[in-house]
């Protein structure tokens, strides 16, 4: 029964074997329409400049969960593959109904046009760094500037190769700047990136928005400044008002124009004052020295007031 198989899953080798003339770069996992079995391809590429006319690996295929489901050899023969071409997707290594999580790869030997065979066992595969993928605008743009697709990929220059916008990485040992899988030229996709990347226009920085400035909560009156309140309130010579100058409120000065009677204005009239030589600035009316014995007779001046009041109330009372 013949059936077709469409592409399933598709994903490249995260490692390179260092030294290797012989490379894996990629799994895919096809599914028949007929029957739904899974079938499992391997991509490889020969970096060196002799052809290749067969190749042994080995593969291991593991379950979602880990399990092993097939372990085994595979040859590929009657092949001629010249440097930098691609060869092994269009034969399937594993065929199963099973689902497939996971394949692992191991390069064994490789078989050269003159029939002498390369061992490839002592080669070590090193891990590879992750592709760093590019925004959606600037993929679509390089996609239309090159005709090509998928070009996803930031290119890039690594100490192991170079990673191509499609994706492919190409290890030192391969010496080449133009891509065996999408033809690109790696000096000029770089050009292009940066000039796509100035010709973007640069976003707007977000307006922030403006700050809210935090009311602090008013601050309660003591007992002595409520009574101080509900003194002048009773009094009628202190105006409430809503504006606080830190925590003495306003009052409102006398409207201008109000007639003053020749009381008052003798009231306010200040006294006579001098200027003190030393200090050179007012002084008052009156010198330290006679302010200094005004005070230090008051007392007894109020004592003897208070006596005479007490002995005249007394003389009242028994007459």
């Amino acid at each position: 029964m013949e059936q077709n198989y469409n592409l399933l899953a598709q994903s490249r080798a995260n490692y390179y074997t260092q030294g290797s003339p012989i490379q894996f770069v990629r799994v895919e996992l096809l599914k028949g329409d007929v029957t739904g079995e899974i079938a499992v391809c391997l991509t490889f590429k020969n970096i060196s400049q002799f052809p290749v006319t067969g190749l042994v690996i080995r593969f291991k295929c593991k379950s979602p969960a880990g399990e092993v489901l097939c372990e085994d050899q595979f040859y590929y023969e009657g092949m001629h593959v010249g440097q930098g071409e691609l060869f092994g997707s269009d034969d399937a290594v594993y065929i199963g109904n099973d689902p497939v999580g996971s394949v692992e790869v191991t390069l064994d030997r490789a078989f050269l046009e003159d029939g002498s065979a390369h061992s490839l066992a002592g080669y070590k595969r090193q891990r590879l760094p992750s592709p760093k993928l590019l925004p959606p605008n600037l993929a679509q743009a390089m996609e239309e500037r090159l005709g090509k697709s998928p070009m996803n990929t930031v290119p890039q220059v690594l100490d192991e190769g170079w990673y191509c916008a499609c994706g492919a990485f190409h290890p030192n040992e391969e010496g080449t700047v133009y891509c065996s899988e999408c033809g690109s030229d790696r000096i000029m996709l770089q050009n292009l990136l940066t000039s796509l990347m100035q010709d973007r226009p640069m976003q707007q920085p977000k307006e922030a928005e403006p700050v809210q400035p935090v009311q602090e909560p008013e601050k309660p009156m003591t007992d002595q400044e409520r009574f101080a309140s509900l003194y002048h309130k009773e009094r009628g010579d202190l105006e409430e008002t809503d504006e606080l100058d830190g925590a003495t409120r306003q009052m409102d000065l006398p409207p201008k124009g109000r007639m003053r009677s020749d009381l008052e204005e003798t009231l306010e009239q200040p006294p006579m004052g001098h200027y003190d030589d030393e200090e050179d600035g007012y002084a008052g009316p009156f010198s330290d020295a006679v302010a200094q014995r005004i005070i230090s007779l008051a007392p007894p001046i109020t004592a003897i007031l208070c006596a005479i009041i007490l002995a005249v109330g007394a003389v009242a009372h028994f007459v």
